[in-house]
Order: structure tokens, then C-alpha cells, then sequence
């Protein structure tokens, strides 16, 4: 072959594969583009879910405009097989009686929003043997209803043989997310003896306070094998938070009964 022909398709396999590169990278440029579009729009769903809750509940509301300067993503989790998101806000530690709000997100990136406050709104969260502080604003819910209305952006079921969507979410927010423990007999000790002490809220007696993590211990245990239910040792110890929570899934109307425990204790340490 001559040089001439060596050159001239030298010059058309160059030419080839430029070509190639470029539509190479176009492909990988749209691509891109597609994702940090979907990113954008998931990002202001989710900014729209916590905005939403926080018109609702004015307990949320902090002295700043936008949420994101005080609710900050602090953990997010996925899964993958499932295709959904759950991710949990909260405000500084800095802040006192700090709140946080829990989003979930469905394969479609629905959102929906929890408020996630703390034991100050003991009605919030309908603790037994206990009663309201004193001049702490009134929750219009229950963490109850605000749990079932958010999971309803997830499909139920059609048959026996699919995984139920809203009991895989709510397993993810118990173990990934909140990092709970799940509580058996071995554990009793653990639920009436450990007190966890909450400056947060008003100075309590202690005597009290333990008797109150008896009776606690008491309910709880009469329904840890709930008959009706399909959930087997259903309490689930939140230490970070000082609470327990107790779950039955109802197969028949496709809701939660929540029983949420209060396991600390108001406490102030003297300072000197």
C-alpha cells in the first residue's frame, strides 16, 4: 500500500473516532444533565414537603424565612431494591428544645413529611402516666396519625406474595434511620432501671420518674405478641431521643397503632 493510502485512511479512522469521542461525550453530557435535573426537582419537592409541615405545625417555625438555614439534612437513607428514601432534618444542637422532621419519598419522588418533636410536646406523642408541662403549646395531631397520613404516599399490597411498602418504610426509619433497638424479654432491666436524663424539659422527682418506667414496662410487655397483629416484638428503644415506640401493623385497615413511651427524665445539672 502505498503512502499516500496509508495516510488518506489514517485520516478517515482520525476522523471516526473524533467523531465518535464527541457524540461520546454529548451522550455523557445528557446524562448529566438529566440527573442533576432530577436531583434539582427532588431537592425542591422535599423543601416543599418540610415547608408544608411546618405551616401546619407552628411549633416547627424558627425566626428564619427558609428552612435550610435551620433544618439541615443529617442523614438520609435508601433503599435500593424497594426504590425509596427516607431522610431525617434537623435543627442545630445548638438550638435548645431542638425539633427535627423526618421526608419520606416514594419511587415517583413524592414527599411527605413527619414532624419529629421532642418529649417537651407530650401530647404530640400521647405518652402514658404522664402529663402536659405547663404552658407548652398544644399539637393539633398525634405522631400516630401524622406516621399513617405519610405513609400513604406508598402503595399497599396487592397480594400476599409483594413486600408491603409501608411496613419495609417504617422498618428502615426504626433500624437505619433512628438506629432503635428492638426490645425483648431479656431487656427489661434495660427498659425500668435505664433513665435517660433530658435538661429540656422540667426538673422531675426521681422516684417518680422510675415508677413512671414501670408501669411503662408493664403495658408494653402485655402487647409485645399481639394476636391480631403481624408484628412480633414490637417495641423498638429510641435512646437518642429518650422514648420507646410500640407498633401493630393492621393487616385489615392497613394502618399503625402507635404507643410512644417517654424513658427520660427532666433533669438540670447544676452548673457552677
Amino acid at each position: 500500500m502505498r503512502r499516500e493510502d496509508v495516510r488518506r485512511q489514517f485520516s478517515g479512522t482520525q476522523k471516526k473516532l473524533n467523531k465518535m469521542n464527541i457524540c461520546n461525550y454529548s451522550i455523557y453530557f445528557f446524562i448529566f444533565l438529566i440527573i442533576i435535573s432530577c436531583s434539582e426537582k427532588n431537592n425542591k419537592n422535599v423543601e416543599k414537603s418540610i415547608q408544608n409541615t411546618i405551616e401546619r405545625f407552628p411549633q416547627l417555625k424558627t425566626d428564619k424565612k427558609n428552612f435550610d438555614n435551620d433544618y439541615k439534612l443529617v442523614k438520609s437513607v435508601k433503599n435500593g431494591e424497594l426504590n425509596f428514601e427516607i431522610q431525617l432534618f434537623s435543627e442545630a444542637d445548638s438550638i435548645e428544645n431542638k425539633q427535627q422532621i423526618i421526608v419520606l419519598i416514594n419511587s415517583k419522588k413524592e414527599c411527605s413529611s413527619i414532624p419529629f418533636f421532642n418529649n417537651k410536646y407530650k401530647d404530640y406523642w400521647e405518652f402514658p402516666f404522664d402529663k402536659p408541662i405547663k404552658n407548652v403549646p398544644h399539637i393539633a395531631s398525634t405522631f400516630r396519625v401524622e406516621l399513617n397520613n405519610a405513609l400513604n404516599i406508598f402503595q399497599t399490597p396487592k397480594n400476599r406474595k409483594e413486600k408491603n411498602l409501608k411496613y419495609e418504610v417504617v422498618n428502615e426509619i426504626l433500624k437505619s434511620l433512628l438506629i432503635c433497638k428492638n426490645l425483648q424479654e431479656k431487656d427489661s432491666l434495660l427498659i425500668y432501671s435505664t433513665i435517660i436524663p433530658n435538661s429540656n424539659i422540667p426538673n422531675e422527682d426521681s422516684d417518680s420518674a422510675f415508677v413512671r418506667l414501670r408501669k411503662n414496662y408493664k403495658k408494653m410487655k402485655s402487647e409485645w405478641h399481639p394476636e391480631n397483629y403481624v408484628i412480633n416484638y414490637n417495641c423498638y428503644l429510641d435512646e437518642r431521643n429518650g422514648r420507646i415506640y410500640q407498633l401493630n401493623y393492621n393487616e385489615k385497615t392497613k394502618s399503625y397503632d402507635v404507643k410512644s413511651y417517654r424513658q427520660d427524665w427532666g433533669f438540670t445539672p447544676l452548673s457552677l
